[in-house]
């Protein structure tokens, strides 16, 4: 965003004291040759009123794979779900916890027993109420679907119970940290209790759930189409009638699309486009904080890369600068750890490898794989930066004699062959949904209890495990801090990871969109969206 015209914009419209005179120069500033994106973005919020009605375009890069919030992260785009299924609590857009179908809790002193308070006069979109009973069934399914990759999350719940209609009583088997973040995953959305008497097929056909949305119509790996929720808690929301939601995989199908009216938001926009996106007019470009960091995976049951030497000649090799400059057009920073900058606890002073052609071919002299060897790099196609990625570190890796192949997938092909462990190196994102960094600690390092056998790269170091454990049961901020600080430390020497950059969300609105915004965990509320 351009802070200084914004802060100028910000100046000149409180200059005028009434309201009537704020608006009129909200719209001269609207006019005005040469304002810029940010300057024209905050002179229409200030001259807008939210209106209801109209369908919104949404043109996404992933499709919904299915729809049932306790299997989300195999659902290709999980942030469909959300707007048909709500939990306890949400994270904000400004990243903060924030009471949603519950109005706060309170807990007992060893903070094992926490109580919930149902918040009043909410309905599923069928126009029933919604009940304690609802929350202890839906999240004992979650927390026992043993196939389900973020019931881990849930791992600290030993019983749940009801306490009359509107208290859920969660009593814990140990102090946990992140209990409350962890409830807040959109894993442990609310559905009716034994899916209001249906059964799974029939409800799964026609899902109840809480959101400001309804399931219209769907084909998985498809498009989506939302209906509002005439029953939505949140009085007057949401604003719109409709969404269509569009699988387009191409980002520069994505643009043609937004640029010529078929769509109204597109995601996943390359930093390539940026500065063109900024000068037009009827476009605003949006690059929202993020809780994420594009990483290299290794295979460690691939006999290569369970040689610690090789990972770390791999990381010494690449630059992150050099590649940063080259991809993101000042858009992203450097990778340096697993960790993203702004998450709670990351530790920019963790010892990460820096780059070094004679450190890589040193660490490489010490493996079982002192000439190189030939390897396959697998990525998901339609994603423009991955793919320079994947070429910067083929080159990279040519003076180590380590041969690069790349493969490329359609996104749902990739993430189901990299799930099977079908690769010897993968380039994905690692995030973190929630607001306590244990998700991403414990997905990504913890190979025992984390979901996903530390993100499918097989990396298993029993005292990394034991110290994302320990930070689970610690309340002390400074005593967690410190734990935090000795895992990233261990990591950046184990290298099961190499941190590539850490991007932001960049997405592309038609300026008629307003309210739209999304939070470092890469969810959009969409109730508050409304078309000018």
């Amino acid at each position: 965003m351009d802070f200084e015209n914004y802060e100028l914009t910000r100046r000149q419209l409180i200059g005028h004291g009434a309201k009537g005179s704020a608006l009129l120069a909200a719209g001269s500033l609207l006019a005005a040759p040469g304002a810029s994106a940010a300057t024209r973005k905050f002179a229409r919020a200030a001259a807008a009123t939210p209106k209801k009605g109209g369908t919104l375009i949404f043109a996404r890069s992933t499709a919904p794979t299915q729809i049932d919030p306790a299997n989300s992260i195999i659902a290709g785009d999980i942030y469909t779900l959300d707007k048909i299924f709500e939990p306890l609590y949400i994270t904000s857009a400004a990243g903060k916890l924030t009471p949603w179908l519950a109005t706060g809790y309170t807990t007992n002193k060893a903070q094992t027993v926490w109580t919930f308070n149902l918040r009043p006069g909410v309905k599923f979109n069928d126009g029933t109420p919604l009940t304690a009973a609802d929350v202890v069934w839906s999240i004992d399914r979650e927390r026992k679907n043993t196939d389900g990759p973020l019931s881990f999350l849930d791992y600290a719940i030993k019983s749940i119970k009801a306490d009359g209609t509107d208290k859920v009583v969660f009593t814990l088997s140990t102090p946990w940290a992140p209990f409350l973040s962890d409830i807040s995953v959109f894993a442990n959305a609310i559905l009716p209790a034994n899916f209001g008497g249906k059964s799974a097929t029939a409800f799964w056909a026609n899902p109840v759930g809480t959101g400001p949305w309804t399931l219209a119509s769907w084909k998985p790996d498809s498009n989506i189409t939302l209906k509002a929720n005439p029953h939505y808690w949140q009085p007057g929301k949401p604003y719109l009638d409709s969404i269509t939601i569009n699988y387009v995989s191409n980002q520069n199908q994505q643009i043609l699309q937004l640029t010529g009216g078929q769509a109204q938001i597109i995601d996943n926009v390359p930093p390539s486009n940026v500065a063109s996106l900024k000068k037009n007019s009827n476009v605003d470009l949006s690059l929202f904080p993020s809780w994420q960091t594009d990483i290299l995976v290794f295979n460690e049951a691939v006999a290569q890369f369970k040689d610690v030497h090789v990972r770390r000649a791999i990381a010494h090799a690449i630059d992150t600068d050099t590649l940063v400059e080259a991809t993101s057009f000042g858009t992203a920073k450097p990778g340096r750890g697993l960790f993203p900058p702004s998450l709670e606890y990351a530790d920019q002073d963790a010892p990460a490898l820096s780059y070094s052609v004679s450190a890589a071919k040193a660490e490489l002299k010490k493996s079982k794989y002192p000439n190189g060897f030939s390897t396959k790099l697998l990525i998901s196609g339609g994603v423009e930066k991955w793919s320079e990625f994947a070429t910067i570190i083929q080159a990279a890796l040519k003076p180590l004699n380590i041969d690069v192949a790349i493969t490329t997938l359609d996104h749902a092909a990739f993430e189901t062959t990299f799930q099977k462990y079908d690769f010897d190196m993968f380039i994905d994102y690692a995030i973190n949904d929630i607001s306590d960094i244990d998700e991403m600690a414990s997905f990504n390092l913890d190979y025992k209890n984390g979901g996903s056998k530390s993100y499918w790269s097989s990396y298993n170091n029993p005292t990394v495990s034991k110290l994302v454990e320990q930070a689970e049961g610690e309340f002390n901020t400074t005593k967690r801090a410190a734990i935090y600080k000795q895992i990233q430390a261990i990591i950046a020497q184990d290298v099961p990871f190499v941190a590539l950059d850490y991007p932001p969300y960049i997405y592309a609105t038609s300026t008629k969109v307003r309210g739209f915004a999304v939070n470092p965990g890469g969810a959009y509320r969409l109730e508050d969206v409304w078309l000018a």
